[in-house]
């Protein structure tokens, strides 16, 4: 199972302070999103919250429902200074690497590093509605809207090579071309168009996912992440920590620990 982690809602306790995040797994759509998430204002302080957006692969459907927007965006790398001006609502859905793509028709790199809006993708969504409704209600709309339109297609290898790859990332572009039966040129072709990310970027994202879960949920200490990750020596996993989360391994156990 791919399930990655968004660090701030884990370790910022300022914006814990400031918002309540939550995320709930819909198993009627399990096959193509990861979860459903939701982030609202605990008060309705008028107030800057600086958020961080980690890489991790995925396309997100996604919701400000304040200002009445809805579409699709995702990260190629950690975004480290992503204001939100508060108080705002937010709800969404963390899409499969490979979701956006196979669902959609459209090459990955559309909407990674971009905003595109749902209506030039399905304009049959009814967002006047949607907007005229509740949070709580928009959300049953939009996961009923997902369902309908989602939960009777089959995954295909690519939205399901993420899980599969999770628990142990090959070395090296060349094993995992090597795996998929394809050559260097044709996995970068099918890599941008399946995740708008080059499969050296995925190999280094799996990684990463694959260690922060260690460190975050299992407690586990570096030196024995280092045996079970396939980081090639400890600079490379601590280069690679640093410049995904902006923190060493240690510095976040530290965090964890205080």
């Amino acid at each position: 199972m791919y399930y990655p982690i968004q660090i701030p809602y884990v370790l910022d306790q300022v914006f814990l302070q400031q918002m309540d995040y939550r995320e709930t797994v819909i198993d009627e759509l399990s096959e193509f999103v990861i979860c459903y998430w939701q982030m609202r204002p605990i008060n309705e302080n008028d107030q800057k919250l600086d958020n961080i957006i980690i890489i991790d692969g995925c396309i997100d459907l996604i919701v400000d429902f304040k200002e009445q927007i809805i579409g699709f965006s995702g990260m190629s790398q950690t975004d480290f200074h992503s204001p939100i001006q508060l108080p705002a609502e937010f709800m969404g859905s963390r899409m499969l690497p490979g979701a956006f793509h196979q669902l959609t028709g459209l090459p990955a790199n559309e909407a990674m590093d971009a905003f595109l809006p749902l209506s030039r993708i399905y304009p049959d969504f009814d967002s006047q509605t949607f907007f005229s409704l509740t949070f709580d209600e928009a959300k049953q709309y939009l996961i009923d809207y997902m369902v309908e339109n989602f939960s009777q297609q089959t995954p295909n290898d690519y939205t399901t090579l993420f899980p599969r790859l999770i628990q142990e990332p090959p070395a090296s572009v060349n094993e995992l071309c090597h795996l998929l039966n394809k050559s260097q040129s044709q996995c970068q072709r099918d890599f941008k168009k399946n995740y708008g990310l080059s499969p050296k970027v995925v190999l280094s994202t799996l990684r990463f996912q694959q260690a922060l879960t260690l460190l975050t949920t299992e407690k586990m200490n570096a030196g024995d992440l280092l045996a079970l990750v396939q980081y090639y020596d400890q600079s490379h996993f601590i280069n690679d920590f640093k410049r995904h989360i902006g923190l060493t391994p240690m510095e976040l156990i530290s965090h964890y620990q205080s």
